[in-house]
């Protein structure tokens, strides 16, 4: 009997020490970095880039997109959602080479830990959230009216802006301005990325989604945009604009 009891005690001190066995926090934190670069080099608003046609040259003024729906999907394809929109806006914050190196950080906390193969980052915003209007947020908000992202001849949110000045001449002066905006529901793009990504209960793991800006103006037979016959993109079925948003996928590198 004595034995018996020598058992019982052993076997309610071995379940206790299991009950208060702590695995760590359930959840951890992502940092992903933003950047922006000109084949390879970072991209410094209003520098001068060397553009593969004609000998051109070109200056970035305004740099920006808006991504949505940004979610990790783990092993058994359950997503988890990171952020519903957000602006990524390089025209404010690459003014020299090292804050262009920097990026832009967006903070994610309370991701459950675990180990992530895909991200997935949407360009502009699903035709549910084109269909509201900037009066429906809130100051602050990236789609506010504050925001500035609303064209009401497109009955849609601006989802891209890449601005700047070109040197189609080889003098040095930069006189021809160039604008591409992108928009419209048929031109929404979700890029998924096959990236591990192993998110540790307390500890922060951190991820850079880098941006080549000259890779959106190389079109699909392998030649590049012609700046000079068309610096301006007007309408949502624009071949500019199709070309931009459909290069967003290979313009982007994730680690």
């Amino acid at each position: 009997m004595k034995h018996i009891f020598l058992l019982l005690i052993a076997g309610m001190l071995m379940l206790s020490a299991c009950e208060k066995k702590d695995d760590g926090p359930a959840t951890g934190t992502l940092e992903l970095v933003c950047k922006a670069n000109f084949a390879g080099d970072p991209l410094v608003i209003g520098t001068a880039y060397d553009y593969p046609l004609n000998d051109w040259s070109l200056k970035f003024y305004l740099v920006d997109y808006l991504m949505s729906n940004v979610r990790l999907v783990d092993q058994n394809g359950e997503a988890i959602s990171l952020a519903d929109v957000a602006i990524v806006d390089f025209s404010p914050v690459n003014t020299d080479p090292a804050k262009a190196a920097a990026g832009i950080k967006f903070t994610f906390s309370d991701v459950p830990k675990g180990t992530y193969p895909t991200m997935i980052v949407g360009i502009g915003v699903d035709t549910a959230v084109n269909r509201t209007r900037p009066q429906d947020y809130p100051s602050g908000h990236p789609l506010s009216i504050g925001a500035n992202r609303y064209w009401d001849a497109w009955d849609s949110f601006i989802f891209t802006k890449t601005q700047g000045l070109a040197d189609l001449t080889g003098s040095g002066v930069f006189s021809t301005p160039f604008s591409y905006h992108t928009g419209g529901d048929a031109l929404y793009r979700e890029v998924s990325f096959a990236h591990v990504t192993r998110i540790e209960g307390g500890q922060t793991t951190t991820m850079t989604l880098d941006l080549d800006v000259r890779d959106l103006f190389q079109q699909a037979d392998g030649t590049w945009w012609d700046i000079q016959a068309q610096p301006n993109a007007h309408t949502p079925d624009d071949p500019a604009m199709l070309m931009i948003m459909d290069n967003y996928e290979d313009a982007f590198s994730l680690f």
